[in-house]
């Protein structure tokens, strides 16, 4: 099944948060020899988790070049950057250097930034929702700005300015790495998206999802944009449980983050994901991220591999 001549993809988001090294060095390995597309790291500085306030979470942009030079084809990406932990031009160069040590593999996921409480705890400015998302749009015009001019660049927004700035090396993709916008905000994050993205990551259900996506078309004709041109992203939760006890107990826990609803999630046999998958290929999406958390079910991921995965290829 595609969305055009789009195929069906599959990633995983291995958070470094309350992991070690050694576990997630394994994951890495593991998920890319159970054959998945994706693979991501997340750019948090304290678990992200709303139950656990306190606990080991490694950076994401140096363990995403580590999993660059641990792996061999899967592709990766940082699920998503937080726009505001770092000026546009140093990001733009970190990930430059992860696509070349990769080969060119890395996908660029950027968003507004959410977690006050981290933006608290180490003196980042937690600007207006707003005028996050405002920095967001300019910071993708400076980056591909840098990205792909051939000279110096000047750039004198509101936020950003860069004054005659050389860039080198370029990233090994061309023109740039596929740049993906995390959020579903309808009126200004979806047309950030529609601006300079060509992939939207949206959280919800299959819904939820069809209404973002005919949101998003209609900023693409107002910016004259051809939405062909964007992939259509989702990420979302694995559970398979052994009972229905078991599954309440995951939606309670899960619910503060990914939302309290079965819809949302990847939840039940194998049966039921695979057809809660093919409602959201069936809306238009045609990339599904896992997020897991340690201790990782390597035996869910392969018969997810297995059982889902196999009907769409």
């Amino acid at each position: 099944m595609t969305r055009g001549d789009r195929p069906i993809r599959f990633g995983v988001q291995i958070a470094q948060e309350m992991v070690t090294w050694a576990e997630l060095k394994e994951a890495c390995q593991q998920v890319e020899e159970m054959g998945f597309d994706t693979l991501w790291s997340h750019d948090h500085f304290l678990p992200a988790d709303p139950h656990v306030t306190e606990g080991p979470c490694m950076d994401g942009w140096a363990t995403l070049a580590a999993m660059a030079a641990l792996t061999h084809r899967i592709r990766l990406g940082c699920f998503v950057t937080g726009n505001t932990y770092r000026h546009p031009s140093v990001l733009a160069k970190m990930a430059t250097t992860v696509d070349i040590i990769s080969g060119g593999r890395m996908e660029f996921g950027l968003g507004a930034a959410w977690f006050a409480e981290e933006h608290q705890a180490y003196g980042i400015p937690f600007y207006t929702k707003g005028e996050r998302i405002h920095r967001l749009d300019e910071a993708l015009e400076l980056i591909k700005m840098l990205w792909t001019s051939e000279e110096n660049c000047n750039f004198n927004g509101r936020y950003y300015q860069l004054k005659d700035a050389p860039f080198d090396p370029k990233p090994l993709q061309k023109p740039h790495p596929p740049i993906m916008v995390g959020g579903g905000g309808e009126k200004l994050t979806l047309r950030v998206v529609a601006k300079w993205a060509d992939a939207m990551n949206v959280f919800g259900s299959p819904q939820v999802v069809r209404h973002k996506i005919s949101v998003l078309e209609g900023h693409c004709r107002a910016v004259g944009r051809n939405p062909e041109e964007i992939e259509y992203t989702i990420a979302t939760r694995l559970f398979l449980p052994q009972d229905r006890p078991a599954m309440e107990r995951f939606l309670q826990a899960a619910g503060p983050t990914w939302g309290t609803s079965e819809d949302e999630m990847l939840v039940g046999d194998f049966d039921r994901v695979r057809a809660r998958v093919k409602e959201y290929v069936e809306v238009g999406v045609t990339h599904l991220i896992l997020a897991v958390r340690t201790p990782y079910d390597y035996q869910a991921l392969q018969g997810f591999m297995d059982e889902v995965v196999a009907a769409f290829r």
